[in-house]
């Protein structure tokens, strides 16, 4: 009996095993999809590697010359800020120039003279603190709403020899501009009246610096 035992459990052991192989060693049909999966997942993260670093390559030589603008003075000296600093994207200054605008001169109506201190030269630093100081003398407070600003136009360009780019602007906008006591009377200004003002400011910035701000070194009426 504990052979015919021992016999039985041997025949049962060798079905299994069997059943393992037929299984285990047995084609689905799908190995070449899997396969061909692979390699495709390969090919799409290496499309989207290389060829860019081939895009960048071929657009250094494009961009030695980029038109940014139909005047030669302006489109020269754009491209030498350019070439001085590859990151430099005309697109994203003129955007950043638009809100640094409304925020200038949100920042002085709030008579926050540290934080206008990041973003003015000495100069005109100098003249918005004294007429700061004035409207508080006064007991006054001034109130601007900006109803619309176009784009900025460039009027000028230029990189000096100690590699600082200045570049003007010319900002046209529509403003609500009034001046008030300290118990809200009206003492200048029409609340009812939509200014259109159009001025040119300077900006300036040390290429290659530290420091991404671009400094507002001078503001002029059209």
């Amino acid at each position: 009996m504990i052979y015919i035992d021992i016999l039985i459990l041997a025949m049962i052991a060798i079905f299994i095993l069997n059943r393992l192989r037929g299984v285990l060693g047995k084609k689905t049909g799908h190995e070449t999809d899997m396969v061909n999966n692979l390699k495709t997942k390969r090919k799409e993260v290496f499309s989207e590697t290389q060829p860019d670093k081939e895009v960048k390559v071929k657009n250094k030589k494009k961009d030695s010359v980029i038109v940014y603008n139909t005047n030669p003075k302006i489109n020269d000296q754009l491209n030498i800020i350019k070439k001085m600093e590859s990151s430099f994207n005309l697109e994203e200054f003129l955007s950043g120039a638009k809100n640094a605008f409304e925020y200038i001169i949100n920042t002085y109506v709030k008579n926050d003279e540290k934080e206008l201190e990041k973003f003015l030269s000495k100069n005109i630093l100098n003249i918005y603190k004294n007429e700061i100081a004035l409207r508080k003398k006064k007991n006054h407070k001034i109130q601007i709403e900006i109803i619309e600003i176009k784009e900025p136009v460039i009027k000028n360009v230029k990189v000096s020899s100690n590699n600082t780019a200045t570049i003007s602007l010319e900002y046209t906008s529509q403003q609500i501009q009034v001046t008030r006591d300290i118990d809200n009377n009206l003492v200048e200004g029409d609340p009812n009246q939509i200014l259109d003002i159009k001025e040119v400011w300077v900006f300036s910035r040390k290429l290659g610096g530290k420091s991404p701000i671009w400094t507002l070194e001078e503001i002029s009426d059209v």
